[in-house]
């Protein structure tokens, strides 16, 4: 979703790059002829900076998704890794049952930030329980309860590491 902004950012740059350049080729008069067209040499220069500032977006374009794909290859885990250990996993968002692959499964990096991310959420639960006691927003609260768990044990068992919005980076600061 950012990457398309970002995307769609640069690609309106352009067109005003474009369309700035475009005026000022109307508007720049020709030193030589009396009339507003500009000889062959000053269309050449102009179109020339043209492509230099949409190559310098375009760069810019690349580098941003190559910092995405670099994101990515840090979320690949060792399939077999995976596949031996996303079971145990799994039990990492039932409630306190995150110890089990915390102190079961020590080198699977699979299961550790799984059990680390588990570690957060039950924190977080805890400290936030108050709020089964407010009407109306208790309803909300369960609701969010129900779906992050899910979510989450459904991704574990996908065998893919789905970061939970704002406490991944708590969990990702843990070291066992």
């Amino acid at each position: 979703m950012l990457f398309n902004l970002n995307c769609l950012i640069i690609n309106i740059k352009n067109l005003f790059i474009i369309y700035n350049w475009s005026i000022k080729i109307k508007i720049m008069p020709n030193k030589k002829s009396t009339n507003k067209e500009i000889n062959e040499e000053e269309k050449e220069i102009i179109e020339a900076e043209i492509e230099e500032e949409i190559s310098k977006s375009e760069n810019t374009k690349k580098k941003s998704s190559a910092k995405n794909r670099e994101k990515n290859k840090e979320e690949e885990f060792d399939k077999e890794d995976v596949e031996q250990n996303k079971y145990i996993a799994v039990f990492s968002y039932l409630s306190f049952l995150f110890l089990i692959p915390l102190l079961l499964k020590r080198d699977s990096i699979f299961c550790q930030k799984h059990a680390k991310q588990g570690l957060v959420w039950f924190a977080f639960l805890i400290l936030t329980s108050f709020i089964y006691l407010i009407p109306l927003l208790n309803i909300f609260y369960g609701l969010m309860v129900l779906f992050v768990t899910l979510y989450s044990f459904v991704q574990t068992l996908a065998g893919k590491y789905w970061r939970i919005p704002v406490l991944y980076k708590w969990a990702e600061k843990i070291n066992l």
